[in-house]
């Protein structure tokens, strides 16, 4: 990490490119228009908790690699989002990014902020499993790569929590799908939580070459439709996909950003969170 990658408060930054900020600009809305309509329920009752889960925080600031812009990280929007979470729950496998993210919370917040340096999959379990009774969650999922696997899913299943989860498709198939068929027990295989994705005829066919970026565009629909199928299975029936898929500046797939939550109300919510595009606008009708 160079001194380029160092925020105005003198501590490290993430490096990011442009799609950056809409992904997590899509990610505060949705946990704004989560918790307008659930704050409500919680005074009525129906929740106790209301809580927020990001065990990939990084440092909590990012800087723009082409022009320098700093910006606010997930678990810093988060914690701003009104009304507010009860609890948050933010960590990273990283001890300087959790040493640094904390610095960078304000006084006024640590009070409801559990962070801690651990694995996130190991992370999830025990928050799972500390959650008081009729607690209701958002968990945003963004990894670097392929941190999450899918014990982390099933965890989260056990409770009523929506997921926003950035699926490494495009470019991590691109870029690593060579590599994995020819591993025994590949990161793929972790976040698939077993090795179905190795029977995909596309995986079998991209099995000897690396993969264009167009091949790559196309291996998303069945990737993806999988990994879906295998989210309905634990649970999340309500799901939704494919729209934003993020892109790189030479317009090569990255990741789509996966809705999943048990309860449809989480659906609509995030449906109309969408239809808001990321610099604020509204797509026009019939678009």
């Amino acid at each position: 990490m160079t001194r380029r990658w160092i925020a105005a408060d003198g501590y490290r930054a993430r490096p990011a490119g442009p799609w950056t900020r809409d992904k997590l600009r899509y990610m505060e809305r949705y946990a704004s228009a989560f918790m307008t309509a659930m704050a409500p329920k919680r005074r009525q009752g129906k929740w106790n908790h209301l809580v927020y889960i990001d065990l990939l925080a990084g440092p909590g600031k990012g800087i723009d690699r082409a022009t320098r812009a700093e910006f606010d990280g997930s678990p810093l929007r988060a914690l701003r989002v009104r009304p507010k979470f009860d609890r948050v729950y933010l960590g990273d496998a990283r001890a300087r990014n959790v040493t640094i993210l904390r610095r960078r919370i304000a006084t006024e917040d640590l009070q409801r902020v559990d962070i801690e340096v651990d694995d996130c999959n190991v992370r999830a379990e025990k928050i799972v499993g500390s959650l008081p009774s009729k607690t209701l969650g958002l968990a945003f999922i963004d990894p670097e790569g392929f941190e999450a696997t899918f014990s982390m899913f099933r965890a989260l299943a056990r409770r009523p929590i929506d997921i926003l989860l950035l699926f490494p498709s495009g470019i991590g198939i691109r870029r690593n799908l060579r590599a994995f068929v020819k591993q025994p027990s590949s990161p793929m295989d972790a976040l698939w939580g077993g090795p179905e994705w190795r029977d995909l005829p596309l995986a079998k066919q991209a099995a000897g070459r690396r993969l264009s970026a167009a091949e790559a565009d196309t291996l998303d629909r069945p990737w993806i439709q999988r990994f879906r199928e295998k989210m309905t299975g634990i649970g999340f029936e309500y799901q939704d996909e494919s729209d934003p898929c993020f892109r790189n500046i030479r317009n090569a797939p990255m990741y789509h950003l996966l809705f999943f939550s048990r309860h449809s109300a989480g659906l609509q919510i995030w449906k109309n969170t969408k239809k808001i595009e990321p610099t604020g606008q509204r797509p026009l009708p019939g678009f």
